[in-house]
């Protein structure tokens, strides 16, 4: 909710991957009432309010009215799982809170409005660093490098941003409402990452179950997507992975498959074609999935130059960006399935090595595709090739072999039936220390050439 010209339509296309959602009415039209649906995201359902005018006060009880209303509700689909309240950044001067806008926080600070979360967000935060970089004289600072304007800049900014809208805004809100900065430009994504990891933070607060469909719904951080795909295994069956009541008798493959499809489904890639789930991609994967032999020492602190995920990453780019790359890979390695597939679910660590490596390396390969698709082309459907690169990036990183190591220290400690089974929380702790973030990753847009690995899609096989 928001008035007309302060970024909703940017901010809902940018975060949720939806152009036509946000189109279907004119902007003089919001009608809160109005479900509005996107064929491009189905699990996306938006409803749009007009700003609170100087003066008006009808539309502050239309919102009211209409949370109340959505927050009785019997059904969590019916429910209103969030509202962003946006607010422009008063760059310019000007009253930063409108009457309707500070009666409508005062009735979520005292409580009118139950439990539903509303974040107030921030748009645009661009033109106020605009603002601030054409402000900065450069004469003024002789002998400071690029680096050291680029830092003064955003000291300024920041300085600017609390002096005109936080430090006024929480005064008022006394912590009652949670707020993010944001910007849809190119260069300021990981403040719509934070924006997001907010959101599912509070939604899973409120409504544990709507917290997992906004997190398949949005399309800018790939730690939320993470935290929903664990969340989900939490719920069916990772919580006794170790002696499971749902795959015993059945050969690994099957229990490999249900791992497979709902850590997938979390991501919600473009995948046409449906690469992520063919018998090649899993077949791919249980190569990668190899029972680690006998280590004494964790590899991370015996290697003097450890290869991160991101150095990972940046160095398949780089390697693989030139007018020739194929990425090959043995036929083996891409059509067969690894034997350990074929074995019969049991209450061994053999069994259980092999079902810790296949969700830590999905769901760090998938973490690798994530970001060779947004810093590539983030419109384009998702390739073989860049699948291929996500997974050579991880088996050239440290990463995996850290992960062997840490997963037999687990296996050693592990009596079955024996006390809890802390599998889960082993799984959740090596995926999560894992986890790229967005600020570190995109810092990379302008150092490797990743717009060079965009071109016609090869085989399986290379």
């Amino acid at each position: 909710m928001g008035k007309t010209g302060v970024g909703k339509s940017s901010l809902i296309n940018k975060t949720f991957g939806v152009d036509d959602a946000v189109n279907l009415l004119p902007s003089w039209f919001a009608n809160i009432d109005q479900e509005i649906y996107s064929e491009e995201n189905p699990h996306f359902v938006l409803h749009d309010s007009k700003g609170f005018e100087q003066g008006d006060d009808t539309n502050v009880k239309i919102v009211d009215n209409f949370i109340n209303e959505r927050k009785n509700m019997p059904h969590i689909k019916d429910k209103l799982h969030a509202v962003w309240l946006c607010l422009d950044i008063p760059i310019a001067g000007g009253r930063l809170l409108e009457t309707g806008i500070e009666e409508f926080l005062k009735h979520k600070i005292e409580g009118k409005l139950g439990n539903v979360p509303v974040i107030a967000v921030f748009t645009k935060y661009d033109l106020l660093v605009a603002r601030e970089n054409r402000l900065l004289k450069r004469a003024d600072h002789p002998g400071k490098s690029d680096g050291e304007i680029k830092t003064l800049i955003e000291q300024n900014v920041d300085a600017k941003l609390q002096e005109i809208c936080i430090e006024p805004f929480e005064r008022f809100v006394k912590k009652g409402v949670p707020h993010i900065t944001v910007s849809t430009e190119v260069g300021f994504e990981d403040r719509l990452s934070r924006l997001i990891q907010i959101t599912y933070e509070h939604v899973r607060d409120y409504l544990a179950d709507a917290s997992v469909v906004s997190a398949i719904a949005q399309r800018t951080s790939p730690r939320v997507k993470i935290q929903a795909s664990i969340e989900v295994g939490r719920r069916k069956y990772w919580e006794r992975l170790a002696t499971s009541v749902n795959f015993p008798g059945k050969p690994l493959r099957q229990c490999i498959d249900v791992i497979h499809t709902d850590i997938i489904a979390t991501w919600r890639f473009n995948d046409p074609q449906g690469y992520l789930s063919s018998d090649q991609f899993k077949a791919m994967m249980s190569n990668v999935v190899v029972a680690p032999g006998d280590q004494s020492n964790d590899p991370s602190k015996n290697l003097v130059a450890g290869v991160s995920l991101v150095a990972g990453i940046a160095g398949i780019v780089s390697v693989l960006s030139g007018p020739v790359a194929p990425i090959v890979i043995p036929v083996a390695a891409a059509l067969v399935m690894a034997r350990w597939v074929y074995v019969v679910y049991q209450e061994t660590t053999f069994v259980l090595r092999h079902l810790m490596t296949y969700i830590i390396d999905l769901t760090l390969i998938l973490q690798n595709i994530f970001w060779l698709q947004e810093l590539g082309d983030p419109d384009r459907p998702l390739s073989r090739r860049t699948i291929k690169m996500g997974v050579h990036a991880y088996e050239g990183s440290t990463t995996k072999r850290t992960l062997s190591f840490k997963i037999n220290q687990h296996l050693d400690g592990l009596s079955f039936h024996v006390g809890p089974d802390t599998t889960l929380n082993t799984i959740e702790a090596l995926i999560q220390s894992n986890i790229i973030e967005s600020k570190e990753m995109l810092g990379h847009r302008g150092t490797f050439p990743f717009s060079n690995i965009v071109r016609d899609d090869e085989t399986w096989e290379g």
